[in-house]
């Protein structure tokens, strides 16, 4: 496996494998607009040459937010997604003092992950995501102390 700093032509790729994963999808733009920004950081991870998963997040004055993680479903539960996740642990700004994320209250795969690697719940944002159908999911938001 590698992992790499996503480039722009992988945008086109990070949606595609976004739109599979997630509800509520980036589009390429917002991979775009997230390449260009000096605050957030797109890395990804292929295996075999080909796109296995990508993260993204952002860095703030003593904190960092996971905006995105998603793994292709025929390449979860090898370690992927904890390999991105080191890699954004190894690759804070001197300074930071907590981690963020938020998961859909449902999602519990993720929010083991999370708590495997040192996260604890913070808090739950009510009805946060929205899907196509017009129902709704409380996000689960998510902390780690550095």
């Amino acid at each position: 496996m590698n992992i790499r700093r996503a480039s722009p032509s992988d945008c086109a790729a990070l949606a595609a494998l976004d739109a599979v994963c997630n509800p509520s999808a980036w589009t390429q733009r917002q991979f775009e607009s997230a390449l260009v920004s000096p605050s957030e950081q797109a890395f990804l991870a292929e295996k075999d040459g080909r796109l296995a998963a990508f993260i993204v997040w952002q860095n703030l004055p003593d904190e960092s937010e996971l905006h995105l993680i998603a793994t292709a479903p025929e390449c979860r539960r090898q370690g992927i997604a904890s390999a991105l996740l080191r890699h954004w642990f190894a690759n804070l700004p001197e300074g930071t003092q907590r981690l963020l994320l938020e998961v859909r209250a449902g999602n519990t795969a993720a929010q083991a992950l999370y708590a495997a690697h040192g996260f604890s719940i913070a808090g739950r944002r009510k009805n946060y995501y929205r899907a196509t159908d017009g129902q709704t999911e409380d996000a689960v938001l998510m902390e780690k102390i550095c």
